[in-house]
């Protein structure tokens, strides 16, 4: 019996939509068939009329069966499909042997056509409108559930009537009446609400002396059954779906939409609309977090617990008067911009090596602003977060020079936005030589080349420009780019030379930003005592194996250490070999004519053949900031708790709002406005997938079978 299966055939009866399992059939006696799964569809239709003896079997119209699908734990809904060719019914022989263990028969449904004399009796049957061909076919109840003896005629009361039809418990409709669109019904032309092949029709009338509908004519259910269940469930709404994604938005505050969605069909097995989801995932951040305006309000008090448990924590507000209407609101303040660095940063920036990286991202959450975040780096190349400030427009760097680099000798690194070139103007020298030095970050300059020339196979010569370090490399490079077009050269020469940054820019991880102010510092402070725990431990189990040097810098030293070999010197004029490039070398001064001597502070190439020359000691060349007692320093400040909120001081400042002209007017999400390039793409999207040909590397809209495909779609 492997190669049969058994089917059971329902007929003449009942297709129930809502059940416990889902669609149900039901009949008065269903048949039982034994078939091989080599029979043909039309040997199927004919087998079954030929078992069920009955004039009005004769030519089977549609075959339904019962489709079980998975929804969650274990549950199985069965729901219709159609049996209408070799294909579906091999589809579900599939359904059976895939879902033996649980099904020991397949379920059938089968309507039949009907023939001329049968649709004339059914209309003599049902085309009487008589009140007492109603009465005699149909029992009269009364409103306590007694039936009312008499001959037919029934006199009611007005005012029971009115009674009954107030009752909180409603009158039960019918199982089909719960889908019906009698909206539908009024429309002129409906055609998306007809099938050909569908003779389902109902007859309803209202008798006004019985004040009660009557259903005169219904001649079973639909035959244009939907073959699948409903995808987006009215009863999983963006509350639910809010609560059920809690825990994963707690987890991830950067949680995607498209994640939320393919949660939803995992856990229910239904396919929510993608604003259905944005909405839970917003109606989710607000549960967890907190409101927009309720965050601004507890921005000042998590300051000022923070400020009292650390005394050495730096904050700056900058507020703007509240007015309601052409009065002043003195105890509500609006909040134009807020500046702060724990004191760990602080404290940690002291052995960092003088660099300062300044990049911001775009908030957004209900209400439009920026995050700037100030970073620098230790010994080991490793970010170190030094400063943050949410500002609405200009960006302000006093607080930054004032209380964190106080230093003179640093470098700043940004790109070329006019706010921040602005505020280095208004800082009266303090990020001006020989104070400071302003640089470009290489990376923006080349995302600005490509974007203004769109010669990709020209950016790599850009980028080698800015790192190079001796002006004959310089001049060599820049020669190769003018000979490729002067156009490249003379945007070239709009950027100072001194300003190019050896560096590249680090761009800020966005997954807080369209959380709520409150919030987002909050992340900044829990997610840096984590970074500088796990960095602490880090170095001290390096110092703990005996490493003196960081990991970056002690793998640099090796190679230029092996690379020294080569070289033939003559006191401190060392020559390359088999190149014969000579480079002179000042171990005082601490320069070397190859430039990398005095940009990285530790020993090239050149100055390890000299320490081998006159055996000195190469490790005193090397900067403090890489050893890793300089390392450890960077992150031995540790981060107190606030303990709870119940022990905080009582906060007796002003109340903060947002600014209401920074709110954002438009519904659902905010568009993004600014243009992705190969920063935002290149790096993090997995290649290009065609979803016509399946290959890599290329999207659909440049597919050579394009052609072929529109063809088939257009026929």
């Amino acid at each position: 019996m492997s190669d049969r299966v058994l089917l059971k055939v329902y007929y003449f009866g009942q297709i129930l939509l809502q059940t416990s399992e889902g669609v149900t059939f039901v009949c008065e006696n269903p048949l039982d068939l034994v078939i091989p799964f080599s029979i043909s569809f039309e040997e199927l239709k004919g087998v079954i009329c030929e078992k069920i003896h009955s004039e009005r079997a004769r030519r089977i119209s549609c075959i339904l069966y019962r489709n079980p699908i998975q929804v969650f734990d274990g549950f199985v809904q069965f729901q219709t499909k159609y049996v209408t060719d070799e294909a579906s019914m091999q589809d579900m022989f599939s359904m059976y042997i895939e879902n033996r263990s649980q099904l020991s028969f397949i379920e059938l449904y089968v309507e039949f056509e009907q023939s001329e004399a049968d649709r004339n009796i059914l209309r003599e049957d049902y085309n009487s409108d008589s009140e007492e061909e109603f009465e005699s076919n149909y029992e009269v109840v009364s409103p306590d559930g007694d039936e009312v003896q008499g001959d037919g005629a029934m006199a009611l009361d007005v005012s029971d009537v009115a009674t009954a039809l107030a009752n909180d418990v409603p009158f039960e409709e019918p199982s089909f009446m719960r889908v019906l669109d009698l909206e539908a019904m009024h429309v002129p032309e409906f055609s998306d609400y007809t099938n050909a092949g569908c003779d389902w029709l109902i007859r309803v009338s209202m008798i006004s002396r019985k004040y009660c509908w009557v259903i005169r004519r219904y001649n079973g259910s639909h035959t244009c059954t939907r073959a699948t269940i409903f995808q987006d469930h009215s009863k999983l709404d963006s509350t639910m779906i809010a609560e059920a994604i809690k825990l994963l938005v707690e987890a991830d505050p950067a949680l995607k939409v498209k994640s939320v969605i393919a949660e939803e069909q995992s856990k229910f097995n239904y396919t929510v609309s993608y604003r259905k989801a944005w909405l839970a995932k917003q109606k989710a951040v607000e549960k967890i977090f907190g409101g927009w305006e309720a965050s601004y309000e507890a921005l000042p008090i998590w300051f000022e617990a923070m400020c009292h448990k650390e005394p050495s924590t730096v904050v700056h507000f900058e507020t703007m008067p509240a007015y309601q209407g052409d009065d002043l609101v003195t105890d509500i303040q609006v909040l134009h911009c807020v500046f702060w660095s724990y004191y760990p940063c602080i404290r940690a920036f002291r052995h960092c090596k003088p660099v300062v990286q300044v990049d911001g991202t775009h908030l957004y959450g209900k209400y439009k602003g920026c995050l700037l975040v100030a970073v620098s780096q230790d010994g080991n190349n490793n970010i170190v977060p030094i400063a943050f400030a949410i500002v609405e427009g200009e960006i302000s760097d006093a607080n930054l020079r004032q209380h964190v680099v106080t230093r003179d000798g640093v470098g700043l690194i940004s790109n070329r936005h006019e706010s921040i070139n602005a505020a280095v103007e208004r800082s009266n020298g303090a990020w001006s030589p020989p104070r400071a030095f302003h640089m470009f970050c290489i990376r923006h300059i080349e995302s600005n080349f490509l974007r203004k020339f769109k010669a990709p196979y020209l950016q790599k010569l850009v980028v080698n420009i800015g790192y190079l370090r001796t002006m004959r490399e310089y001049e060599v490079r820049y020669q190769r780019l003018r000979e490729r077009g002067e156009a490249y050269t003379d945007w070239l020469n709009l950027i100072p030379r001194e300003q190019y940054a050896l560096a590249f820019m680090v761009d800020i991880d966005g997954g807080a930003r369209n959380l709520p102010v409150t919030t987002i510092v909050k992340a900044t402070f829990y997610r840096l005592n984590e970074l500088f725990t796990r960095k602490r431990a880090e170095a001290e189990a390096r110092i703990n194996t005996g490493h003196v040097f960081s990991d970056v810098v002690t793998s640099k030293l090796h190679a230029n250490q092996l690379a020294s070999g080569n070289i033939q010197n003559e006191v401190f004029q060392v020559r390359e070999m088999p190149s014969g490039l000579e480079f002179a070398v000042d171990l005082r001064g601490l320069r070397c004519d190859c430039g990398e001597f005095q940009v990285d502070r530790i020993p090239c190439r050149h100055v390890f053949a000299c320490c081998a020359n006159q055996r000195l000691d190469w490790q005193v060349y090397v900067h403090d900031v890489y050893k890793m007692d300089q390392v450890r320093r960077v992150y031995r400040a540790r981060f107190r708790p606030l303990g709870n909120p119940t022990t905080w001081p009582a906060y007796n400042g002003p109340r903060f709002i947002p600014n209401p002209f920074l709110r954002r007017i438009g519904k659902g999400r905010p568009k993004m406005t600014r243009f992705l390039n190969e920063m935002d793409t290149r790096m993090l999207r997995r290649p290009r997938r065609c979803t016509i040909c399946g290959a890599e590397g290329h999207s659909c809209g440049r597919c050579r079978q394009q052609g072929g495909a529109n063809a088939n779609r257009d026929h």
